[in-house]
């Protein structure tokens, strides 16, 4: 079973920055170096760059391989490691296949942040995680 969620924010940390993840029942964190942050921070602000950033070209390729982002979802966490997966379709001539990559979050979330896929949680991630979200509002000064 999965849940919808969203990225909350990105804020930058002493450890690099913070990824704030809420779905319905819960908000958890996790980090990522400088120059992931900054990615995420960017595709979450919908900021463009003057040249297409990995995330931005891959976006790219997909699209003229005609491949939709269908979703990504965070499928397991150990001992405060997420992994995600990215699943695609692609539709040509031939039909239809769907596949699904496993990726670092970083870099998933990114993509789909940049093609305005969904994004989804494992109830087991969910059990597993420290709800976060009075830490997220006493950031955001609430």
């Amino acid at each position: 079973m999965t849940e919808r969620a969203e990225i909350a924010d990105v804020y930058p940390t002493p450890y690099g920055y913070g990824v704030f993840v809420r779905a319905q029942s819960k908000t958890f964190m996790f980090y990522v170096d400088r120059d992931r942050g900054v990615a995420l921070q960017n595709a979450l602000e919908g900021s463009a760059n003057l040249r297409p950033l990995t995330h931005e070209f891959f976006a790219q390729v997909l699209d003229g391989l005609d491949c939709r982002v269908v979703k990504v979802v965070f499928y397991h966490v150990d001992n405060g490691t997420f992994f995600t997966r990215i699943v695609l379709e692609m539709s040509n001539e031939l039909g239809s296949k769907i596949i699904e990559i496993d990726g670092r979050p970083s870099d998933t979330l990114s993509i789909a942040l940049r093609v305005g896929a969904p994004i989804f949680v494992e109830k087991s991630v969910l059990d597993a995680v420290d709800d976060m979200s009075e830490a997220l509002k006493k950031l955001r000064g609430k």
